[in-house]
């Protein structure tokens, strides 16, 4: 009879404890999905403010540098610069807006896959226009055959595999906000 009792007792307990395990899990999970959306937050307002900086010295340059590069080639260059800071400002505004409490999982893989394709596409859009005005200036009389041409193709060459793995980190990032898993 005792043992009954105690049987019974533990099956209508087993389902609250199951839940509170559970509920437990999916608290520890969110705090960790937070951590990271906290930490490609931080990592993209470093982005934009290295790019804001880029910009102003670029933009002034005709100011300051001893080499005067044409406003033509300045203006494209800044240009481009500019958009993609707009870009990264609206990947901040995404990223911020998921809510990983709230949201569905669908919800929000959705949005970081949206996030992971916009910024693709402006790292894309970015490097297509950047590279062949690094390569086509490093070209110029002022350039061909001189240290300045070896030292650009240098710079470019350091700039964009910088760039490359800073990107392949920043996926890898939103790639660990979408696992789900227990780890």
């Amino acid at each position: 009879m005792e043992l009954e009792e105690l049987k019974n007792i533990w099956q209508s307990v087993k389902p609250n404890i199951d839940s509170h395990i559970n509920n437990d899990d999916a608290n520890k999970i969110i705090v960790k999905k937070n951590d990271i959306k906290t930490r490609i937050l931080i990592r993209a307002i470093w982005e934009g403010i290295a790019t804001t900086i880029c910009l102003i010295l670029m933009a002034t340059s005709p100011v300051w540098a001893p080499i005067k590069f044409p406003y033509w080639w300045l203006s494209i260059f800044c240009l481009t610069v500019f958009i993609a800071n707009i870009y990264g400002i609206r990947i901040y505004r995404l990223i911020k807006a998921i809510n990983l409490s709230k949201d569905t999982n669908q919800e929000i893989l959705m949005s970081i896959i949206s996030i992971k394709k916009t910024y693709r596409n402006i790292e894309l859009a970015t490097a297509a226009v950047i590279i062949p005005l690094l390569i086509w200036f490093s070209l110029t009389p002022l350039f061909i055959n001189s240290w300045r041409m070896f030292f650009t193709w240098g710079l470019t060459i350091v700039g964009f595999t910088l760039e490359y793995l800073w990107y392949r980190s920043n996926i890898k990032q939103f790639n660990n906000l979408t696992n789900w898993e227990k780890e």
